[in-house]
């Protein structure tokens, strides 16, 4: 019998995953947290996801809502690729390939009533096995931003850009408006049960229906206390735009000196005290005299690709513009709470962007609020001199002019930077950095300063 892709894709939504082709990592996306428990280890391996599939299905075959939907569909299939899916997504050994959320719906005429049944009967599916709360945010968290690339609202446009049907713009904004109020009461439960995370991103998933404007007097209720929510508009990159390197930024690339100086420096910074391994440094060397050429601002990238941050340090001069384009098949929500810049980009998807403009010299610690093992940093500096170490905490000026500097190093793995005052003599020179990797190992909290579990693939 033939699967019904409808059912089947719906279903897989539900769980919040890519429906991207898997890609092999690449050495680039390579975390600290890449020993850490994945969240396929932490909901107890494929033994685990087969009892909550089955537990879900037959709740959906009982379901009168929706088990229609299903009259056609070859169960035992739809079994198997639910269980790979998720498998996959997880961190698990299998693998799973399928159409982006928007493409493999179009025309299908998914209602919000559908949807909402479906996530209803796979949240009971979780609470059953008594699933923790924090692997089921993670498994759900992103569902209700995935909402409009699913449910088909009558007179929006479809794939290819042709109405759907005799487009009734009337209707469409009363069933816009529906979909909003539900997601409202949900966000609303949510907020009054504390639950911060959650309810921010069910608020932004009404008001991406609706506009800002019809729901911006209650936009304090569910964001005070976290950064301030950057509301430029969103702009498209092309998807075909190739993948970021783990690391950017040194002066002697970004403006080289037509002739070498006399100075060079090499060194090593060493990082002890139980924090992450194999954590990056950035490196700046200023003179002490206060005299010298500032850094001309730039215009760099940190992208959103396999749920992963690229590059994972980025360094730029006072003044330069990073931007966050997504490129994978799910939402992102990048925020930082650094105090050099303090920031929440808001919910976006494939294909989007927002740009940023760091002012203020310091480090800037990012996160997305939606996976929690994401993370990058951005180290704005204000000297001439700046390189990021490698993963053996190497590092090299090799055009310096001589005389006294103030060194600087920002680590990953370290709360503070370390100063200190260095002397380059007309020749090669060499310096060692040991410094405290005091920082706590894990992800970093949500975007309202709640700790969040262990990180995760």
């Amino acid at each position: 019998m033939k699967t019904n892709l409808a059912g089947l894709t719906l279903v897989l939504t539900a769980f919040g995953c890519a429906a991207a082709p898997a890609r092999p990592s690449s050495p680039a996306a390579a975390s600290p947290a890449a020993s850490a428990p994945s969240l396929y280890d932490r909901l107890g391996g494929k033994g685990a996801i087969t009892a909550v599939v089955d537990e879900f299905l037959s709740r959906v075959a009982r379901d009168v809502r929706i088990n229609a939907r299903f009259a056609n569909t070859d169960m035992p299939h739809l079994r198997t690729m639910l269980i790979e899916q998720i498998c996959q997504a997880t961190g698990g050994p299998c693998r799973y390939l399928g159409k982006d959320m928007r493409s493999t719906h179009a025309g299908m005429k998914i209602t919000a009533g559908d949807f909402d049944a479906l996530v209803g009967d796979l949240k009971d599916a979780l609470d059953k096995f008594r699933v923790p709360a924090a692997e089921e945010h993670d498994l759900l968290g992103a569902l209700g931003g995935m909402k409009p690339d699913i449910v088909q609202v009558p007179g929006a446009p479809v794939a290819g850009g042709a109405a759907a049907g005799s487009a009734d713009p009337v209707l469409g904004r009363a069933l816009a408006f529906r979909d909003a109020a539900g997601l409202l009461e949900q966000a609303d439960s949510a907020r009054l049960q504390a639950n911060r995370s959650l309810a921010d991103e069910l608020f932004t998933s009404a008001e991406i229906l609706t506009g800002p404007g019809p729901v911006a007097d209650l936009s304090p209720l569910f964001r005070q206390g976290a950064p301030p929510r950057v509301t430029a508009p969103l702009t498209m990159t092309p998807l075909d735009t190739p993948p970021q390197p783990a690391t950017v930024g040194s002066s002697e690339q970004d403006e080289p000196d037509p002739k070498p100086k006399r100075g060079s420096l090499t060194g090593v910074v060493l990082t002890s005290g139980g924090g992450t391994a194999a954590s990056l440094a950035v490196v700046t060397l200023e003179p002490t005299s206060g005299k010298f050429r500032h850094r001309t601002p730039k215009e760099r990238i940190i992208e959103q690709r396999d749920r992963q941050f690229a590059p994972r340090v980025l360094t730029v001069p006072v003044g330069s513009t990073v931007s966050f384009p997504n490129f994978d098949g799910i939402f992102h929500n990048v925020f930082s709470r650094s105090e050099t810049k303090p920031f929440d980009l808001g919910i976006y998807k494939n294909g989007q962007t927002r740009a940023l403009v760091f002012e203020k010299e310091g480090i800037v610690r990012i996160g997305c609020n939606l996976h929690a093992n994401m993370s990058a940093v951005v180290v704005v500096v204000s000297a001439p001199h700046y390189v990021i170490t490698d993963a053996q905490g190497r590092f090299a000026f090799r055009s310096l002019d001589p005389g006294h500097y103030l060194m600087r190093v920002w680590s990953e793995a370290s709360e503070a930077p370390h100063s200190e005052e260095i002397e380059i003599k007309p020749a090669q020179n060499s310096a060692t950095i040991a410094m405290s990797a005091n920082r706590p190992v894990g992800p970093l909290a949500d975007k309202f300063g709640a700790p969040r579990g262990t990180a995760h693939r």
